[in-house]
């Protein structure tokens, strides 16, 4: 049996991406480390399958149960997640673990036959409030630059040619997802207590915060129309609105 204990539940069958994050932990957070504080740590605060470091690979958790390692459903059910270790302490010894991690991936891939792209291999930022992976962004160009890095290097050491820069995006989708990138989709959420949180633009973040329930939400676009509506939960769809307007519920 696994560190973890299967404590996240079965997944009910092979996983379908990989999730990569970054730990925020110091040079002494080594695989060693991780061993003994899982088995001390509520696993319900998270944890990963595997942690990568410069001692080696800790596989906490076997590959057919889900791990609590990004704070979203479908994420932690139908994902597998690697953690790189170390990525508060010494650069190189944090880039050779990050190579490890990916090398890592590219295994996982050809083992479940994941096709590396936007949509398979995903970072914790992209569904939660989060930094991670902190190290990887700040070295890589940002968010966009190390998503791709990363698609790009496991493709690579899976022997397949690399793909055009990519977007990062959230839920599955791009910011070209109209067919026409020349289309910018603007949209916000109010919260059942009126608070309006900023706009953002296509799918380059999300709208909500966690733990907090939507109330609203309001599209508009910068090329023709729209057209949406909403589902309440236990009460079904609302008629469709086209303006990006609060007051037209």
């Amino acid at each position: 049996m696994s560190i973890c204990r299967g404590a996240a539940g079965l997944r009910g069958g092979n996983p379908r991406g990989i999730f990569i994050h970054n730990d925020a932990g110091s040079q002494n957070a080594n695989a060693a480390f991780y061993r003994k504080w899982l088995q001390t740590h509520p696993l319900e605060n998270g944890f990963a399958h595997a942690y990568v470091a410069s001692d080696g690979i800790l596989y906490a958790e076997d590959d057919a149960y889900a791990a609590w390692h990004c704070g979203q459903t479908d994420g932690n059910r139908n994902y597998y997640s690697i953690e790189v270790c170390q990525s508060m302490g010494d650069l190189e010894i944090f880039k050779k673990n990050e190579e490890n991690a990916l090398k890592l991936a590219a295994q996982k891939c050809k083992q479940y036959g994941i096709v590396p792209n936007t949509n398979t291999i995903r970072l914790h930022k992209e569904v939660f409030a989060t930094a991670c992976p902190h190290r990887s962004v700040e070295i890589h160009g940002g968010t966009s630059g190390c998503k791709t890095y990363f698609i790009n290097k496991i493709r690579e050491y899976m022997g397949m040619d690399k793909l055009p820069d990519a977007p990062v995006v959230s839920g599955g989708g791009s910011s070209a997802a109209s067919g026409d990138p020349g289309i910018v989709f603007t949209y916000g959420v109010m919260l059942t207590d009126g608070t309006i949180l900023p706009f953002v633009n296509n799918l380059s973040d999300f709208a909500g915060l966690p733990g907090r329930t939507i109330a609203g939400i309001a599209i508009k676009v910068n090329k023709g129309t729209v057209k949406y509506r909403v589902h309440v939960k236990g009460k079904g769809w609302l008629p469709y609105v086209t303006g990006c307007n609060w007051s037209d519920a």
